[in-house]
């Protein structure tokens, strides 16, 4: 089947409570077919407690199915307060994070199979008062299933509306990514860091460059895959789009260099199967994206309309634990090889300055007059030269003086000037940069 199907299939939010229908479905039709043709077998070997008449059976299955669709209702209608208070309150980006959640669809998906399985059974269940039937006691086992999941999806409600459990679980996202593509990429020798010693050789000749097929955000490469059919048709290819970048069909995907090969024979349209683009980003390995959704909330939070600061604070902290995970991730260049190390694939991530900068640059523009934004970001900058390589410490030095100058001095107070002024020798301390005089000279 086309991955790229199955991609935008398992991303769809009715996917989960799909699967959960169906597996209802064939639930409900096996305990059809035990109580017409095998319940007076199996009365004979289990408790009489677990069958009941089939007029009981329908009265408790009528019961359930009523009970289960109103907390269909309720889960429903709270989803919708918690969607309209993270547009509102978070960030509009932040949305998909509780509504794509997996606990999130795998209570609304044992909700709507519990009521699937109570409604087909009550259908198909003979009105025969004198015969007797194992679905009741099934329907109440399902019945409690469900309660017990209506109490957990109560209890992630409620979590979900912390805004510091938001801001940790964005950060754990992004951890998580960088953590996938590492250990994935560690396992495979194909897959390495360093590009090859005749790199310039190989590129040297005229590439075709491969246009997009649609518009919208590149979502996901099946980049092994891909490999593999560059491999097949023994040919390189450069990716010049990034994961989160938005493309039209004049944007150019990638650069194909062929060799030995008939360009007449090759079907570069087939490449096209291994490429995801949607009308909106998706979390799950646009790394990007998951920054952005932290620095909004940020933003968001520093607002004169909620004014938040705190809120702020925090979330520009796990920001600069996740670009510290960045930091040494060293996932910029990847190159993609056969077995007979022949370079077949070079896909390009965002550079960590890249990042830093998109991180950043609207929080030192908006609380370009908040201390504690100020003294925030730096923090966030300490953390990150923390353990760092060095070209990355020098890079978070420059980058703490395009943050910094954005502050006027003539209108910080004194005891502003020392709070930063520690927080900027803390800094160049770490960056090994020990003649910094005071950023903000106070007066005696």
């Amino acid at each position: 089947m086309n991955l790229k199907f199955l991609h935008n299939l398992k991303s769809k939010f009715y996917y989960i409570p799909s699967y959960y229908a169906l597996v209802s479905f064939v639930l409900s039709i096996i305990i059809i077919i035990i109580d017409h043709r095998y319940s007076y077998f199996l009365h004979t070997y289990l408790p009489s407690y677990l069958f009941t008449t089939t007029a009981l059976a329908k009265t408790i299955l009528s019961t359930l199915a009523g009970s289960l669709f109103g907390m269909i209702t309720v889960t429903f209608s709270t989803i919708m307060v918690v969607l309209t208070m993270y547009s509102s309150q978070f960030s509009p980006r932040t949305l998909q994070d509780f509504l794509r959640n997996k606990a999130t669809l795998n209570v609304l998906g044992i909700f709507v199979g519990g009521f699937v399985y109570t409604i087909l059974t009550l259908l198909f269940l003979q009105s025969n008062s004198g015969k007797i039937a194992i679905s009741a006691v099934v329907g109440v086992v399902v019945a409690i299933i469900c309660l017990g999941y209506f109490v957990y999806f109560i209890h992630h409600v409620a979590n979900s509306m912390q805004v510091n459990i938001l801001i940790d679980n964005l950060k754990k996202d992004i951890i998580g990514i960088i953590d996938k593509v590492e250990l994935r990429n560690s396992k495979d020798e194909n897959i390495k860091n360093i590009p090859p010693e005749n790199l310039d050789k190989l590129i040297e000749k005229q590439s075709i460059p491969l246009y997009a097929d649609k518009s919208g955000y590149l979502q996901f490469v099946y980049d092994i895959e891909l490999a593999q059919v560059a491999d097949k048709m023994n040919i390189l290819l450069r990716a010049e789009k990034k994961i989160g970048d938005y493309v039209t069909e004049n944007s150019k995907l990638f650069s194909v260099w062929y060799f030995d090969t008939d360009y007449e024979k090759l079907n570069l349209e087939r490449l096209y199967e291994y490429v995801v683009i949607e009308n909106e980003r998706s979390k799950e390995i646009d790394i990007e994206f998951g920054l952005l959704k932290l620095t909004e909330v940020a933003l968001r939070a520093i607002s004169p309309g909620i004014n938040d600061p705190n809120t702020a604070v925090f979330a520009i902290n796990q920001l600069g634990w996740a670009l510290s995970r960045i930091a040494i991730a060293n996932i910029e260049n990847t190159f993609y090889y056969n077995d007979s190390n022949r370079l077949l694939l070079i896909f390009e991530d965002k550079s960590f300055y890249e990042l830093l900068y998109k991180t950043f640059y609207q929080l030192k523009y908006y609380g370009s007059q908040d201390v504690s934004i100020a003294g925030a970001i730096l923090d966030a900058l300490l953390i990150i030269a923390e353990g760092s390589p060095k070209h990355i410490v020098n890079k978070v030095w420059e980058f703490s003086d395009y943050v910094l100058d954005s502050f006027n001095k003539n209108v910080l107070e004194k005891e502003d000037k020392k709070y930063l002024n520690h927080k900027i020798y803390s800094l160049a301390i770490e960056c090994e940069v020990h003649d910094k005089s005071a950023y903000f000279p106070v007066e005696s």
